[in-house]
C-alpha cells in the first residue's frame, strides 16, 4: 500500500469522504475559456477524464505515432490553450487539453506522476510529414512562453513544445505479473509496454524523424563539468524534483542536494518547486546557528534545475525509529519493553518540542512537522528537515501542502498551528494510525484512551493531550462508532446491521462507473470486481444474510455486460463477478460472464488467484459443478498442468508471495484439484508449492513466521503468512508433513500482534480475525475477541452508520479488500464458521477432502 500513497492523494481531490475519479473534480470555477468556446462546423468535442478532446471532421488517427505536447506555467495556461487551439483549428489538427486550472495543478502537483506531468495540451499530427510542419510553426507561436519540462518527452528547440512516440488511443495488455499496462504495437503485431517513465525513450523499431535529429543530438549535452558533487543515491523523488545524498568532489564529505524543477510540483496555490526552494533557503538562513536544523552549504543551478546544498544529518527519521522500536507489532510485549519505549518516546518528543520552540524563537512557523521530517541522530539529538513550506510565524495563510494527519485545522496559525501538529505527533508516536483523526475529531480523545490502555505513559499525559486538542478544535464529541466494539462481547447483530446500512447508504446505482465507493483500483475494472468493486460487496452482504436491493444486483450484471475490456480474473474481473452473480441467483448472467472470461484464458500468464490462472481454475471447477459440464472440468485440469511448472521450477515461481498472488494460492488450487479428482499428484504439487512458499518466509526472534517480499515481513491474509497458514492447515487435514504445523503456529502467533495499521481484510486486522476464526483453535478465541474490540480504533461513522477507512486511511471504503465489506465478511466468519470471506475460496481447514461448498 505504501508505494501507492502519492497516487492515492490524487483520488482524494474530488470528494472529502470517498476516493473519487479525477474527472469528478469540482473545477467549474477554474475552467479554461478554451473549454467553453464554440467550434467550427463539423468539429466534434467531448470530455475524457480531465481532458477536452477535439476532432476535426473526418479525422481518422492511426493507433500510434509521434505526438506533440505543450506545457505552460500556471499563469499562462489559459492564454496558451487559446493560442494552441486556434493553431489546431486552423490546421484541422486533432487535439486535447486539460479542462481547467485546477486540473492542471492536480496533474502537475508535487506528487503527480513524474512521467506525464507538465502536459497541458496534446496534438496528434497523424504522420511524420505533418509533424515536420507542425513543430517549427508551433515553437515559433509559443516563443517566449515557458513551462515545466516534460520528463517523458523530447524538447523541441528552446520552447515549451515536446514530442514523444506512443499510442494515440489506449491499448492495454496484461504482463507476466497479471498487471494491465499500456502498450504500443510492435511490427509483429504484439503489444509491448508504452514506456511513460521520467526518461525519453523511443521503441527500438522506430526511426527518429529528421525534424527531431537536432533535438536528439542535444540530449545529455548540458555542461555539468562544474557541478562539484557526485550523487550517491536518491533519498526521495517527487514531481517537483529529487532529494539526493551526494559527496563533495573535493573533500569527499557528504551533503544533501534538494532539487527543484521550474514550474513543476505545484501546490494548491500554484506555487512551484523553485519558489518553495528559494523560501526554504531564506528560512534556513534565518535559522542558521541552530543545531536542530541543517546548515545551508550552497545553491547552484544546473541545466535549469535548482539545487540547494544542505548539511547531511546522519541518523534515521522518526518514522523509521518508531517502526524499529514499536513494541505492539509483536505477538506480545513485556511491561519492561513498553516502559522502555515510553521512556525513549517521551524523551525524543521533548527534544522535538524544544527544536520547534527554537525555530519559533527565530520567528518561523515550521508548517510541516511529521515523522518523516524529524531526524534522530545516533547520539539521540533531533533535527527538523524540509522547510519548503515554512513561513513567518505571524503569516495567517495556510500552506498549500501538508502531510495527512499532520495539518492544523482551519483558523489556527503561527505558533498555535505548529503546537497542534506537535500534539498530533505525540499521539502518533504511541499509536501511528493517522489521519483517522481528521475524519472524526472524537478519535483524538478515544485513541488517547487506547494509548493509556497499552502504555505506561506519564500521569496526566492523556488528559493534557485531550485538553489541548479540544482547545484547538472545540468539543471533540463522542466516538459512537468505536463504542460499538468496546466493552464486553461485541453485539454482532447490531454491528452487522450498522455495517450493512452504511454500505447500502453509500450506493450510487445511478452511476455507471461504480456502485459502492471503494479503493481507486475499482475504476480501471469498471467497478465490477470482487476485490474493490460491486461483486465483492454484494458477496459479503449475501454471506451476512443482508437484504440486497435487486437494483444493486441489476447494476452488477449490467456493468459487467458493458465492460469494454474487462479482465478475466477472480478478484479483479469477470470470473469473480460471475461467481457473485451465481450466488445471488443470476445463473444466466453468471454463465454469460463466465464464458467471456474463458475466452481470455490463453492470455493468462500470472499464476495467482487474484487475477491469474489459479483463480480462473477455481471458477472452472465451480461452474463445472453447477452445470455438470465435464469439458469445464477438463479445462480446469489443463490449468493445473499450466500451473505445475510455477510450483516445480524456482525460476518460474511468482515474484510475489501469499494467497492472492503467490504460491500459497497456487497450492490452494492444487488442493481443490485433489478434492475433485482424488489424484495424489495434485497433493504432491500442493506440497511442492507450499514448501517453496515457506522458503520465502522467515521465523523471527519473536516466534512468528512471516513471508518476506521486497524486504518486508508480511503476516496478512492476502499477501502474507495468515493466508499461508490456512492453506497449510487444509493440507495437514489430508496428510502430515514435517514442519508445516510449526509454520501454522508461527503464523498464528504473528496474528496476535495488538497493532495493525489497517482494519481491512486482505492487508489488515480483519484478515487476522478471519484467519484465526477459520483455523478454529480454542486458544485463539481471546485473541479474536481482542482484535474485534480493537476494530474500535478505526471505526468511523457514515450517515450515522458504521464505516471504515480504506487504503492508507485516507478515505472511507466499502469494498471487500480494503473496506467495510471485508470487515463484515471477517466478522461474519467469527459468528458463522461455515461462512465464506472470498468467492470460490473455501478456506476452512477441514474442507480439504470435500467438494466445493455450494
Amino acid at each position: 500500500m505504501d508505494d501507492a500513497f502519492p497516487q492515492l492523494l490524487a483520488f482524494c481531490q474530488a470528494d472529502p469522504v470517498f476516493f473519487e475519479r479525477l474527472d469528478r473534480l469540482p473545477d467549474d470555477a477554474t475552467r479554461f475559456p478554451a473549454a467553453r468556446r464554440d467550434l467550427p462546423a463539423g468539429w466534434s468535442s467531448w470530455e475524457e477524464n480531465l481532458w477536452v478532446v477535439l476532432r476535426p471532421p473526418g479525422a481518422a488517427l492511426p493507433e500510434q505515432g509521434w505526438k506533440v505536447h505543450v506545457s505552460a506555467t500556471d499563469a499562462d495556461a489559459a492564454r496558451v490553450c487559446d493560442l494552441v487551439l486556434d493553431f489546431c483549428l486552423a490546421r484541422d489538427l486533432p487535439v486535447k487539453f486539460l479542462r481547467s486550472r485546477a486540473a492542471m495543478r492536480l496533474l502537475n502537483s508535487k506528487y503527480a506522476a513524474r512521467g506525464s506531468s507538465g502536459k497541458l495540451i496534446t496534438i496528434y499530427p497523424g504522420d511524420e510529414e505533418r509533424l515536420a510542419g507542425v513543430l517549427p510553426a508551433l515553437a515559433d507561436l509559443l516563443r517566449g512562453f515557458a513551462g515545466p519540462y516534460i520528463l517523458s518527452d523530447l524538447r523541441y528547440e528552446d520552447s515549451p513544445v515536446y514530442v514523444r512516440y506512443g499510442a494515440f488511443r489506449p491499448m492495454t495488455f496484461r504482463n507476466a505479473a497479471g498487471e494491465t499496462v499500456y502498450g504500443v504495437r510492435a511490427p509483429d503485431g504484439r503489444l509491448v509496454p508504452d514506456e511513460r517513465g521520467p526518461v525519453f525513450r523511443v521503441p527500438e523499431w522506430v526511426t527518429v524523424p529528421e525534424v527531431l535529429r537536432e533535438s536528439v543530438a542535444r540530449l545529455g549535452t548540458a555542461d555539468d563539468g562544474e557541478f562539484p558533487y557526485e550523487i550517491e543515491r536518491p533519498l526521495h523523488f517527487s514531481n517537483g524534483g529529487g532529494v539526493y545524498l551526494a559527496r563533495e568532489k573535493g573533500s569527499g564529505g557528504y551533503v544533501v542536494l534538494l532539487e527543484a524543477r521550474p514550474h513543476a510540483g505545484l501546490d494548491a496555490a500554484g506555487v512551484d518547486a523553485v519558489t518553495r526552494l528559494a523560501r526554504e533557503r531564506a528560512i534556513l538562513d534565518r535559522l542558521d546557528g541552530l543545531d536542530c536544523v541543517p546548515r545551508v552549504l550552497g545553491h547552484t543551478v544546473v541545466w535549469e534545475h535548482h539545487f540547494l546544498v544542505e548539511e547531511y544529518i546522519e541518523g534515521k527519521t522518526l518514522m523509521e525509529e518508531v517502526f524499529d522500536r514499536y513494541p505492539l507489532v509483536g505477538p506480545e510485549s513485556s511491561a519492561e519493553e513498553t516502559a522502555a519505549y515510553v521512556r525513549w518516546a517521551t524523551g525524543v518528543l521533548a527534544k522535538v518540542d524544544h527544536a520547534l520552540m527554537a525555530v519559533h524563537a527565530r520567528g518561523v512557523r515550521f508548517n510541516d512537522l511529521h515523522p518523516g521530517n524529524v531526524i534522530v541522530r545516533p547520539d539521540g539529538r533531533v533535527a527538523l528537515i524540509d522547510f519548503e513550506i515554512a513561513c513567518d510565524l505571524d503569516d495567517p495563510d495556510s500552506p498549500g501542502l501538508g502531510a495527512p494527519g499532520f495539518i492544523a485545522p482551519g483558523g489556527l496559525s503561527g505558533r498555535a498551528a505548529d503546537e497542534y501538529v506537535m500534539n498530533c505527533l505525540r499521539q502518533w508516536v504511541f499509536l501511528p494510525i493517522s489521519p483517522l483523526q481528521e475524519r472524526d475529531p472524537a478519535k483524538l480523545a478515544s485513541l488517547t484512551e487506547v494509548i493509556a490502555e497499552h502504555f505506561p505513559v506519564p500521569p496526566g499525559f492523556g488528559a493534557r493531550l485531550v485538553r489541548r486538542f479540544a482547545a484547538a478544535r472545540g468539543p471533540l464529541g463522542e466516538d459512537t462508532a468505536g463504542g460499538l466494539f468496546r466493552g464486553g462481547e461485541a453485539d454482532w447483530p447490531r454491528i452487522r446491521d450498522s455495517l450493512v446500512a452504511g454500505i447500502l447508504a453509500s450506493a450510487t446505482p445511478g452511476r455507471d462507473d461504480r456502485l459502492y465507493p471503494g479503493d481507486p483500483g475499482q475504476f480501471p475494472t469498471g467497478g465490477i470486481s470482487v476485490a474493490t468493486g460491486a461483486a465483492g460487496v454484494l458477496w459479503a452482504l449475501r454471506e451476512a444474510g443482508a437484504d440486497i436491493p435487486e437494483e444493486h444486483v441489476d447494476w452488477l450484471a449490467a456493468a459487467a455486460r458493458r465492460a469494454a475490456d474487462p479482465r478475466p480474473g477472480l478478484l479483479d474481473g469477470l470470473h469473480g463477478a460471475a461467481a457473485a452473480l451465481d450466488a445471488l441467483g443470476r445463473r444466466d448472467d453468471a454463465l454469460d460472464l463466465f464464458d467471456r472470461a474463458r475466452k481470455q484464458h490463453a492470455d493468462l500468464a500470472a499464476p495467482g488467484i487474484h487475477g491469474g490462472l489459479a483463480g480462473a481454475g477455481l471458477s472452472l471447477l465451480h461452474f463445472a459443478g453447477v452445470t455438470g459440464d465435464e469439458s469445464l472440468r477438463a479445462e480446469a485440469l489443463d490449468i493445473g498442468a499450466r500451473l505445475a511448472p510455477h510450483a516445480e521450477d524456482p525460476d518460474l515461481a511468482p515474484s510475489r508471495v501469499g494467497l492472492e498472488h503467490g504460491l500459497t494460492g497456487v497450492a490452494h488450487y492444487f488442493l481443490r484439484l485433489h478434492a475433485e479428482t482424488g489424484e495424489d499428484r495434485f497433493l504432491g504439487l500442493a506440497r511442492t508449492a507450499l514448501l517453496r512458499e515457506i522458503d520465502r518466509g522467515r521465523r523471527l526472534p519473536d516466534g512468528t513466521f512471516q513471508l518476506l517480499e521486497d524486504n518486508r515481513y508480511l503476516s496478512y491474509l492476502g499477501t502474507g503468512s495468515a493466508g499461508l497458514a490456512l492453506v497449510l492447515a487444509r493440507y495437514l487435514a489430508l496428510r502430515d508433513e514435517p514442519g508445516f504445523a510449526e509454520v501454522v503456529d508461527g503464523a498464528r502467533r504473528a496474528c496476535r500482534a495488538p497493532f495493525i495499521r489497517h482494519p481491512v481484510l486482505l492487508m489488515g486486522r480483519a484478515g487476522a480475525i478471519a484467519a484465526l476464526a477459520l483455523l478454529g483453535r480454542a486458544e485463539d478465541r481471546d485473541t479474536v475477541r481482542d482484535h474485534v474490540r480493537r476494530l474500535s480504533w478505526h471505526a468511523l461513522s457514515y450517515r450515522g452508520h458504521l464505516a471504515f477507512p480504506g487504503n492508507q486511511l485516507l478515505r472511507l471504503s466499502m469494498d471487500l479488500a480494503t473496506g467495510s465489506a471485508g470487515i463484515l465478511a471477517a466478522l461474519n466468519v467469527v459468528s458463522d464458521p461455515g461462512a465464506s470471506i472470498i468467492p470460490l475460496l473455501d478456506l476452512r481447514p477441514d474442507a480439504g477432502g470435500e467438494k466445493e461448498r455450494r
